[in-house]
């Protein structure tokens, strides 16, 4: 959504003096240009007189240059009475705070950058913000008006109830589309006039993937970015989905927000959940909210041991849907300032906000959370934090699905629980998914083996998770190659690689307590209940067969 100017004009007719605009720095021309070329709408039946001050060409006045009543440019001179003696941001403020009282029936709007760093952070200059305060006050009781442009920045406590905070948001996805729109009929332009083919192929599902990749970029970096991948590659195509999202995920790493990578293999032995998220996602699109008031859905929570699949169900479902996977570690958010925590998680949501539709991917909640169950070891960190995530999760308006995993969710309070859509549990992989696990992974790693052979992995393996049976996998096609012959793994060596016991076998107490709590109605199972299933597991691990049908114990081999 593009600034709305009209919220401006409503807070000044209201007799609010000053605004401060939270905009990205690559969008300050547009937004002194739109404020500009809507002056008259800004200023109603009293015109104002417009002025833009920066720290380094001080006060200009600001006019536009028309033609056929059409605004082309605006000229920028030197404000004739303004004094630069001294501190550049006193000598303002100072102006300021005289305009506005004194009884000139001209009406100025002033736009002001660079302002924050000198009045806000943590040892603000006490001089300029009293100045500030002096002069927001003195606007109040004038009718001069006064917009301030920072990036990111916190509008400081001393001006609270003086000024009233705005964002420029990034373009929506309707926009973003637009934008794309617009940029390959500009590039279509360009190589045509200079002899060049430039194909552009993308079906409609690809072009809104390309969209969704392009979302929470403002319009100078969207374009930039179509641009860079169009003359690097000569071409618009499938492949350009993935050069913007490698290139947008190096750019918001520096600023700590990190991206979930796309999933190597699919997922597999969860029909349920993977029905679901194909179901749901007619629910994702702007039309289900715009036309017929259907809830963005809320989220997921997936349960189940570790290496069953949970996070890599997210990324899969996430591929599907063709939505960005940001990922909120708290951990990373931890800090030791008094508020910092709290102010980096704010700021991490944000980010998920600004570029929705996306997915918000909390792994190990139950982890990251501490606080939702009492904890209260970090001095009440944890608690806040969560109760911040927990206001937000039932109030947010932005299309943020979010998903979570947890290994054990008993901590988890009711309210929280409530807010997904639904709640997944994994359970341990049975006959049948573990035969679609080995057959998946073996092709990863460019291994062949026979239907007959991956049939006694998948016999031998029961209790395996998924995650323990890539791990044999990976240890015998990484052996074979450094013993030089790729590809040749025998189903001997991949039984003998696994010989050890899974972990969940030393605590089937833990599993069977999980399974209990989703069989109570916490949960639904992303597979069939083992104990309803038509097909019951084999799990017999002490019987040893001559041809090492199931993995025998490591003493064996010693």
């Amino acid at each position: 959504m593009a600034l709305d100017t009209q919220e401006i004009r409503r807070l000044f007719n209201a007799g609010i003096a000053t605004v401060a605009i939270n905009s990205p720095t690559s969008c300050e021309l547009a937004v002194t240009d739109k404020i500009a070329s809507d002056i008259a709408d800004l200023a109603g039946n009293r015109p104002f007189e417009f002025y833009i001050w920066d720290l380094a060409k001080g006060l200009q006045k600001v006019e536009p240059t028309t033609r056929s009543g059409q605004i082309t440019s605006f000229k920028k001179s030197p404000a004739a009475n303004y004094k630069t003696q001294g501190h550049p941001v006193e000598a303002l403020l100072k102006h300021i705070e005289a305009e506005c009282q004194s009884s000139s029936p001209n009406r100025t709007l002033f736009l002001i950058k660079d302002l924050y760093p000198f009045v806000g952070g943590i040892n603000p200059n006490p001089v300029l913000v009293r100045l500030a305060i002096d002069s927001w006050t003195a606007a109040k009781r004038s009718p001069n008006r006064i917009i301030i442009l920072h990036d990111n920045l916190i509008t400081p406590r001393a001006f609270e109830d003086l000024v009233v905070d705005l964002e420029n948001p990034l373009p929506s996805e309707v926009e973003t589309e637009t934008i794309l729109s617009y940029r390959i009929q500009a590039l279509q332009k360009s190589a045509r006039g200079q002899s060049v083919e430039f194909p552009v192929e993308l079906d409609p599902k690809n072009h809104k993937r390309l969209v969704r990749a392009l979302l929470g970029m403002t319009q100078e970096a969207a374009d930039d970015i179509i641009q860079y991948c169009a003359v690097t590659h000569g071409r618009l195509d499938e492949t350009t989905i993935e050069v913007v999202n490698q290139l947008k995920t190096r750019k918001y790493a520096i600023r700590g927000i990190e991206y979930a990578p796309a999933p190597d293999v699919e997922v597999q032995g969860l029909p349920f959940l993977k029905e679901w998220a194909t179901t749901i996602t007619p629910l994702l699109e702007p039309e289900a909210q715009e036309l017929y008031n259907i809830p963005f859905p809320k989220g997921a929570l997936i349960v189940g041991v570790g290496g069953t699949g949970k996070s890599l169900s997210v990324k899969c479902f996430a591929k599907e849907w063709g939505l960005p996977v940001i990922v909120l570690d708290t951990g990373k958010l931890m800090t030791k300032d008094l508020g910092g925590s709290e102010s980096n998680l704010r700021d991490a949501i944000a980010a998920a906000e600004s570029m929705a539709p996306c997915i918000l991917f909390i792994d190990e909640m139950d982890k990251m959370f501490p606080g939702s169950s009492g904890n209260e070891t970090d001095g009440g960190t944890s608690q806040r934090m969560f109760g911040y995530f927990l206001k937000w999760f039932q109030e947010r308006s932005a299309s943020v699905f979010v998903a979570a995993t947890a290994n054990r969710p008993w901590g988890f309070k009711p309210e929280l629980l409530r807010r997904f859509s639904r709640v997944w549990y994994v359970p341990l992989p049975n006959t049948e998914a573990r035969e679609q696990i080995w057959r998946v992974q073996l092709q990863y790693y460019k291994l062949s083996l026979s239907q007959a052979d991956i049939s006694r992995l998948a016999i031998a393996s029961a209790g395996f998770t998924g995650a323990e049976i890539r791990n044999i996998t990976e240890s015998c096609a990484s052996i074979a190659y450094a013993q030089q012959r790729p590809t040749q793994v025998t189903t001997e060596e991949l039984l003998r690689q696994g010989s050890i016991k899974p972990p969940q076998f030393t605590n089937s107490q833990e599993l069977e307590a999980l399974e209990e709590w989703v069989r109570s109605g916490q949960a639904h199972w992303a597979a069939p209940d083992p104990r309803t299933s038509t097909h019951p597991e084999v799990t017999d691990r002490q019987v040893s067969w001559e041809r090492n049908i199931i993995f025998p114990d490591s003493s064996d081999f010693n």
